[in-house]
């Protein structure tokens, strides 16, 4: 009952109804049940991603949040350091029209580039901060570990992608008008796991464009 209280079931029968407030106070929620349970916070967040629809048409620049990260002993809290102390990843670039897209990084994460994927020339310009990597192509279909709730995939299985960005898929849906909530997927030698949640949002530029049309 307590925990009801802590964080209650996200409910999203009527989702259009659902604020980018409530959404965030239970992203919130879950992530300080994590610092105690991290399985019991990562099920939240997995009851809330469950809830979601898929996204409609998504194009453009968007910004993101590692929320949670649940690698292996060791890399997880080395991957929460990373993230919280330098924030590499800044969120994706989507050209709906298509189906495909980018990432966009901090210009810090290129020497981890340089150390784990020397071989890896896919590295485009982007702003004065950031550059665009790891290409993927985006589809709609049945989620992983949820076959009855339809997500966007984002699959990053294309040829000029390193070996290892070639095993993650992402899956995504919405859960409050233009926030997004994300799951991050990583390949072994016979199933998926499930390595993060992340989230999206429209960027402040494209915002500002879409409220001025």
């Amino acid at each position: 009952m307590n925990q009801q209280i802590v964080n209650p079931p996200f409910d999203a029968r009527h989702l259009s109804d659902v604020s980018v407030e409530a959404a965030e106070t239970y992203i919130r929620a879950a992530q300080r049940r994590m610092a105690n349970d991290r399985a019991a916070g990562m099920a939240c967040l997995d009851d809330m991603f469950r809830a979601g629809r898929p996204p409609q048409e998504m194009n453009g620049r968007y910004r993101g949040e590692m929320l949670a990260v649940d690698l292996w002993p060791g890399l997880t809290h080395y991957a929460v350091f990373v993230q919280n102390r330098f924030q590499p990843w800044r969120g994706k670039r989507f050209d709906a029209p298509n189906e495909r897209g980018d990432n966009i990084l901090a210009n810090n994460a290129r020497p981890w580039l340089r150390v784990f994927m020397p071989a890896y020339r896919g590295p485009k310009p982007d702003t004065a901060e950031t550059f665009r990597a790891f290409d993927f192509r985006t589809y709609t279909a049945p989620g992983l570990l949820d076959p009855d709730v339809n997500v966007l995939k984002i699959d990053y299985d294309l040829p000029q992608n390193p070996a290892l960005i070639r095993r993650v898929l992402d899956e995504l849906v919405e859960v409050a008008g233009s926030y997004y909530l994300g799951r991050a997927y990583l390949r072994g030698r016979s199933a998926w796991r499930r390595v993060a949640h992340f989230s999206l949002r429209i960027s402040p530029d494209a915002e500002a464009a879409l409220s001025s049309t």
